[in-house]
């Protein structure tokens, strides 16, 4: 995964979390030891600032959440799979490749 993407998705999953807890960029930014402002929270969120090790675990608390949370990359959905492999490799091998790897899950009794 690329860096841009991390920040990317962290940022969702932060602003997801703030948005369940009723906060505002304002307050989260507020809750931390040294600050940060409604504008670096609205970067970060956006995926367009990077974040410091301390930042990262002090936002987690304020959050109320682990940083496993908020750095946790959801697995991808199957059809998310082939399209990114149809997208790379074309359609015919991503066809090939996902009968292969459907047919070694079945053979394997996997679920996935």
């Amino acid at each position: 995964m690329q860096i841009e993407e991390f920040y990317r998705q962290f940022g969702k999953r932060l602003h997801d979390r703030r948005s369940a807890l009723g906060l505002t960029q304002e307050q989260l930014g507020r809750r931390l030891q040294p600050t940060l402002t409604r504008a670096s929270v609205a970067n970060i969120e956006a995926g367009k600032q990077r974040v410091l090790a301390h930042t990262f675990v002090a936002l987690a608390a304020a959050l109320e959440t682990t940083v496993n949370e908020l750095a946790s990359t959801p697995a991808m959905e199957d059809a998310d799979i082939e399209r990114e492999l149809t997208g790379k490799i074309g359609p015919q091998i991503a066809a090939a490749v996902i009968s292969r790897l459907a047919a070694t899950s079945s053979a394997n009794g996997s679920n996935t």
